[in-house]
């Protein structure tokens, strides 16, 4: 006879600490073999250490650290129609400004040849949806009920930004090119930090649907991989900055405030709202 589980009060810390781990582990492991992450066993290694933001907390769902049930949580997290088509829209201007304008400002920039960087588009694509869920979905969503709005997203960017770090020791990755010490490791990191907030700004702005955020990481994911040489730090991080501030000051009275806490969640089995 299996013992149900109560669902209830989220360990935010747990799971943004737990998933900085378990990426360092398994993506340490893959920088010392010393091969190109998709060189065969260090894929495997780099495909592990990639799935720290659905692992950990997934495993604390399971435990009960939070309101509803792990299926509920991922129905919810990766369904396409929850998102109206406006915040689409919106989402995709967002990343034009944050990169397509830099790029645009910057002559040494151009598109790669097509097809060429196929598996950073497709990875790069399926990042969104791997991480955003347990960034955004999961984490902000938690620690904004206890912090401000604004301090959960910028505490949300720093272990953000850790959980990169590895993979600028790991050949071939898009991080990797960056260099490490270099005026492009040190505008990544920032445009991370400064470019949280804007993800929670969408993430609340939307109605806390993760979809908006999923298809925000996703578009910048391919966007960043299809351009080459990369546009100038200084305007990247510029742009972000901006941006960021523009939707601070816009959702000021709220981004400044504890979130309320989140209401009829899907906490039955089998998917259906609890009543």
């Amino acid at each position: 006879m299996s013992v149900p589980v109560q669902h209830g009060r989220p360990a935010p810390w747990l799971a943004l600490s737990g998933t900085v781990v378990w990426t360092w582990l398994f993506l340490g492991a893959a920088v010392l073999t010393g091969r190109p992450w998709l060189a065969f066993p260090t894929v495997l290694l780099t495909l592990a250490g990639f799935l720290g933001p659905v692992v950990v907390p997934s495993v604390l769902i399971g435990f009960g650290y939070w309101p509803e049930t792990l299926g509920a949580f991922w129905r919810r997290c990766l369904d396409p129609r929850s998102l109206p088509l406006r915040w689409y829209a919106i989402a995709t201007g967002l990343v034009f400004v944050m990169m397509g304008v830099p790029a645009l400002l910057s002559p040494a920039v151009s598109l790669g040849p097509v097809g060429a960087p196929l598996a950073f588009l497709v990875v790069g694509a399926l990042a969104g949806a791997v991480e955003e869920p347990g960034w955004r979905g999961y984490g902000l969503a938690a620690l904004q009920e206890r912090l401000p709005v604004l301090v959960a997203a910028l505490v949300v960017g720093v272990f953000w930004a850790l959980w990169h770090l590895p993979l600028f020791w790991l050949e071939g990755t898009y991080q990797a090119g960056l260099g490490v010490g270099t005026p492009r490791f040190w505008g990544f990191h920032a445009a991370v930090l400064v470019g949280s907030p804007i993800y929670a700004w969408l993430y609340n702005a939307s109605g806390r649907v993760v979809f908006s955020v999923v298809w925000l990481h996703a578009v910048g994911n391919v966007v960043a991989e299809a351009l080459v040489d990369g546009s100038d730090v200084a305007l990247e991080v510029g742009a972000d900055a901006v941006v960021s501030l523009v939707l601070v000051v816009v959702g000021w009275r709220w981004m400044t405030r504890r979130a309320e806490a989140m209401h009829h969640l899907d906490t039955s089995t089998d998917g259906g709202e609890q009543r």
